[in-house]
């Protein structure tokens, strides 16, 4: 394979740099990235976005009627363009966007505890490598299950082989998911002075207010989460997540968790069972994608393919846990690409998104969309404004697509 790219307020304060999120030794590098920092997101000026951020600003506002919906887009890490139909940006459930969340949350804790020594069971650092029962004494998954393959959601599968497991999607996280939050628990329990009593400390002081995130609440601010749903948020909130996705984990000049493991969040984790799942994250994909049973109705998801939406494969085959020789796609598909920028995104009932476009260092965020939407319901009513100002395509929307959605073009992929 060919690759050309990888690599309210808040009550807990942030007392110390190590308390948030830049402590331990052996640090990754830290690439300069544009974002907010702890302070409010500003607009940029509609007079300014053609320049600042490459959107026509006419075809934006176009799709404003469109959509319809609280919606924002963000690029090269500035608020280019809001819309609220009701005038305000409201704290809402964003249902399984959570689980996108809660996969970050998990990430933080992995990067936190990397230098913890390992003198036992329930000691050292927390990998997604590890056997649950590492960390839990009991559980009602499979025995030898790995915690990535919780984060995959396959871990109920009595065989972990390849070829032999099932994706099924665990809509309210009873099936697998929950569990995570006993096994960060666990982890952090090691050093409560630095990470806090539980995970609701640990959140607040490792990703919520490094973030600016104060108009976000997880289960209700619990210590015991709830990875399926439970995030309250607002669209402003939830695009300072996707950017942190976008900026491989580095927020303000400090890094928030790895860039290996937002690798693993927005590539496929298990592409026997789904090409188009990853950390508890959706993938745009191009076959043997989106299907599984919740276990409650007869809920299912389907990311149907979308022509102008780059596939998320892995620079080689095989890789870390999954160990496929390639990225099981059933002709005429393939498995080269030209770019590393699949797209990615966090989904809830009824329309709640982030979609994240790496190759077009850009981020799309609504809630209440509707329906089964994906990242193609977003993209294809805000895409015109994107390749209107392209700097190749100029408006051409079918050759954009043709190059884009083939892995063939990123115009502003960060190397």
């Amino acid at each position: 394979m060919t690759t050309m790219g990888r690599a309210g307020l808040l009550v807990i304060c942030c007392l110390a740099v190590t308390a948030c999120g830049g402590g331990g030794g052996g640090d990754e590098s830290v690439p300069a990235t544009v974002d907010p920092g702890q302070e409010e997101w500003q607009l940029v000026p509609p007079e300014s976005v053609a320049e600042e951020c490459k959107l026509d600003p006419e075809l934006l506002r176009r799709a404003d009627a469109v959509l319809d919906r609280p919606w924002a887009i963000v690029r090269y890490g500035k608020l280019c363009h809001e819309y609220y139909p009701d005038g305000s940006d409201a704290v809402a459930e964003v249902y399984s966007a959570t689980k996108t969340l809660g996969a970050v949350v998990t990430g933080i804790a992995a990067y936190e505890t990397r230098d913890l020594p390992r003198r036992g069971r329930k000691t050292g650092p927390l990998s997604d490598g590890d056997r649950v029962d590492h960390w839990l004494d009991a559980f009602s998954f499979n025995p030898d299950a790995l915690v990535a393959h919780v984060l995959a959601m396959v871990a109920h599968n009595p065989d972990l082989g390849i070829g032999a497991k099932q994706f099924v999607y665990d809509a309210v996280g009873s099936v697998q998911i929950n569990r995570l939050s006993d096994i960060i628990n666990t982890a952090i329990d090691q050093d409560q002075a630095r990470f806090g009593a539980d995970l609701e400390e640990f959140t607040q002081r490792f990703l919520f207010a490094p973030l600016g995130m104060r108009d976000s609440v997880w289960s209700s601010g619990l210590p015991d989460k709830v990875f399926a749903f439970t995030w309250r948020s607002t669209v402003r909130d939830m695009a300072r997540l996707g950017l942190l996705i976008l900026n491989k984990g580095v927020w303000n000049g400090q890094r928030i968790l790895s860039e290996d493991w937002i690798y693993r969040m927005t590539h496929p984790a298990f592409e026997d069972a789904n090409t188009s799942y990853a950390y508890l994250t959706w993938l745009a994909a191009r076959s043997n994608y989106g299907f599984g049973g919740a276990g409650v109705g007869d809920l299912t998801f389907d990311n149907p393919l979308d022509p102008c939406s780059p596939a998320a494969l892995w620079d080689s085959y095989p890789h870390e846990f999954s160990n496929t020789p390639d990225c099981n796609y059933d002709p005429p598909w393939a498995c080269d690409q030209g770019y590393d920028v699949g797209v990615w995104l966090a989904n809830g009932a009824g329309g709640q998104l982030i979609v994240g476009h790496p190759g077009l260092d850009l981020v799309l965020v609504v809630k209440d969309l509707g329906g089964t939407a994906f990242h193609g319901t977003l993209w294809g009513p805000v895409r015109p404004a994107v390749v209107a100002l392209d700097p190749v395509y100029q408006g051409d929307e079918a050759a954009f697509c043709s190059a884009y959605g083939n892995n063939a073009y990123a115009p502003d992929l960060r190397r």
